[in-house]
């Protein structure tokens, strides 16, 4: 009786039926010995813009889904018995070797350029490759003297119930939505069609018996063999998606370290795959199958800057339009956000067009921000888009801001009123709307917001010294994005002492942080105070600690943070450690790691590029070269050769110096 209720569908103490997470948790607990999916690290594999339910979805070992609530493919390794050696969910990540591999020549307009990710094990190669819009191939390379099995079944790393599966001799046909077919074919295949468990008699005898309710196709490969796999998903997306010609960023780097080229073009190429029409997404667009204003913010900044000004003017239509989105309702550091992500972008595009297409919105968001400046009581403020299911009923949604103090918002973030962070964004808004209203011509307004960013600055300075400093968000934003700091000593001292409780005796981060894009926000302030070694230290912590060890992705919270439940309805992340690829993290390293190169130090009155800011010691062994960094300014080129500095500016003239890892005295030529 068991066993039919829980095929049937259990009733919860609370009411619901039980759900496909808790069908697969089930039978973990009763078939333990037999293989599951591994659950940890997934990263989304996707052209930009698809809609969330055609996010493919692959886990370290090469085990994919090819779209969310599909089925999963995995590898399984045999003795000649049919023994299990081990699958490509239960490899250890000692055993797995991940990475992007980019194709030698463009594909567009066939198809968006995205990279294939090859896995190597000591069993077998896997690479899975997009063959254009619902289409995936695998090239499997079967190793050594062991039994290679490529198994198709409903749990996987997004896998759903199966509807049914047909093997017509040359191609496997799944829930009459994809077909699967093997170049050359099989040694062997086995398909045992789903049933349900009060159906009649089994039309085949299925081997794995316990796997048979659900339905299941093995295929046995043949040794030393190559094999390409095709799936093709007959179902067009309801939507189209954003047809870019490239995802890998417009930039020529040569340097001494190849995970530092690896990790930037991994972070744009994440960021690009996780848009959802033209919205971005804070982290794995099924944990947020919604936009948020803050995380996007720095999503559209970061692909601004990493070159793909394109993308980022479409992403830009729901900053400029909405005033307030995501999944806590109307925060306050919205209008500064958006004001900063909107200039980041049009500095870029260079067209007076675009800018006077902008200008209402920067108006609207800019008096925003001055009316909460000025605010003698709360501001309530409707906001657009979901709401986190856990936050729904709350009654303050649309509060923005208390009453405002000693010259400073105080506004609400995150559930709290981080003032220095909220008063940090804002002011760095304010620059944004003046640099935005100077370029049109709008003067007495340029002058007036940053005369008052000028009063907001001095407030702030003030209050880095109170207990408005003890919240840990002042230490994201002070010098990088915002420039609101004066005193860099100080500032420097406050965030010196908090990390002798989060870093070790070696200044190694020492707890695993639930919020990494804080963590590499505060190594990036360390990067603008010159501490080049600190920074490296927590670069190096978060290359050591990827959640897809190779793909260069990372996490957020303890289990599944903020969640709307999309993952509970599909047989795979059952147990969810943590929300993984997360996209703020991802455009904070992004940021990170192009500002290591070359960035505008914006402190004074005039900026000064810094050239190589992050640039450890030993690389000034070798020669290197950059090319293609975009700034506020133009592009900036340089190379180091022999000892030598040529840096090529293609763009407004400014200042220029070396980083701190440069001698005083260091050879330095300026063109352009």
């Amino acid at each position: 009786m068991g066993f039919l209720l829980l095929a049937a569908g259990l009733l919860l103490t609370d009411g619901r039926c039980d759900t496909e997470r808790q069908n697969v948790l089930g039978a973990m607990s009763t078939r333990r010995s037999d293989p599951w999916p591994r659950g940890r690290g997934h990263v989304v594999f996707a052209e930009p813009g698809t809609p969330e339910d055609y996010k493919g979805y692959l886990e370290p070992g090469g085990s994919f889904s090819p779209a969310f609530g599909s089925f999963g493919v995995s590898i399984w390794v045999t003795d000649a018995n049919g023994r299990i050696i081990t699958t490509s969910d239960q490899l250890q990540p000692s055993e797995i070797n991940q990475r992007f591999v980019w194709p030698d020549k463009p594909t567009w307009p066939k198809r968006t350029e995205l990279p294939d990710i090859l896995t190597r094990t000591p069993y077998y190669d896997a690479v899975w490759s997009s063959a254009g819009l619902g289409r995936w191939q695998l090239r499997l390379r079967t190793r050594g003297t062991n039994h290679t099995q490529l198994i198709v079944r409903s749990v996987g790393p997004a896998g759903a119930p199966l509807q049914s599966l047909h093997w017509l001799g040359e191609k496997l046909y799944v829930s009459d939505r994809w077909y699967l077919a093997l170049n050359p074919q099989p040694n062997g295949v086995e398909v045992v069609p789903p049933r349900s468990s009060l159906a009649g008699t089994e039309s085949v005898q299925p081997k794995w018996r316990a796997e048979s309710v659900w339905g299941y196709a093995r295929f046995t490969l043949l040794q030393n063999q190559d094999y390409f796999v095709t799936i093709d998903d007959a179902k067009s997306p309801p939507e189209h998606p954003m047809n870019v010609a490239r995802v890998r960023p417009p930039l020529t780097l040569d340097l001494p370290d190849r995970r530092f080229t690896d990790c930037l073009e991994a972070q744009v190429t994440h960021l690009m795959m996780s848009l959802v029409g033209d919205e971005t997404r804070p982290g794995d667009p099924n944990n947020y199958p919604l936009g948020w204003l803050r995380d996007g913010a720095y999503v559209v900044v970061g692909l601004a800057r990493a070159g793909q000004v394109d993308t980022a003017v479409r992403l830009c239509q729901p900053f400029a339009e909405a005033d307030f989105f995501g999944g806590f309702g109307s925060e306050a550091d919205g209008p500064g956000l958006s004001l900063w992500a909107l200039e980041e972008t049009a500095v870029r595009v260079a067209n007076p067009r675009y800018d006077l297409s902008l200008w209402p919105d920067v108006q609207r968001k800019t008096t925003l921000i001055l009316d909460m400046l000025s605010a003698t009581g709360s501001i309530h403020k409707p906001f657009t888009g979901l709401i986190v299911p856990a936050h729904a009923k709350r009654d303050d949604l649309d509060l923005v801001c208390d009453a405002a103090r000693d010259g400073l918002i105080v506004g609400r973030m995150d559930w709290q009123r981080p003032v220095l962070y909220v008063n940090a964004v804002s002011y760095r808004g304010l620059l944004s709307a003046a640099e935005l209203a100077a370029r049109l011509g709008k003067t007495n307004e340029a002058s007036a917001w940053r005369a008052k960013a000028a009063d907001l600055r001095a407030a702030w300075e003030k209050a880095l010294t109170t207990s408005d400093a003890d919240n840990e968000r002042t230490y994201i934003c002070g010098l990088h994005p915002t420039w609101i700091v004066k005193d860099r000593n100080t500032y420097g001292t406050k965030l010196a002492g908090r990390r002798t409780g989060s870093h070790d005796a070696k200044d190694a981060i020492k707890d695993v942080p639930l919020w990494t894009y804080f963590n590499v926000a505060e190594a990036h302030q360390w990067l603008i105070l010159g501490e080049t070694q600190k920074m490296w230290n927590d670069l190096l912590w978060f290359w050591n600690n990827q959640a897809s060890p190779g793909l260069y992705t990372w996490w957020e919270g303890n289990s599944e943070e903020n969640t709307f439940h999309r993952w509970e309805k599909v047989r795979g992340w059952v147990n969810p450690p943590y929300v993984t690829p997360h996209y703020w993290t991802a455009a904070e390293m992004l940021l990170l790691q192009l500002d290591m190169l070359a960035y505008l130090d914006d402190s004074g009155d005039e900026p000064i590029l810094v050239v190589g800011g992050g640039i450890p010691n030993e690389w000034l062994n070798q020669s290197m070269s950059v090319k293609g960094l975009s700034t506020r300014l133009g592009r900036v080129d340089w190379e180091w050769h022999k000892g030598r500095m040529t840096v090529w500016l293609n763009g407004a003239k400014c200042g220029v110096k070396l980083g701190p890892a440069f001698s005083p005295g260091t050879p330095l030529r300026v063109k352009g």
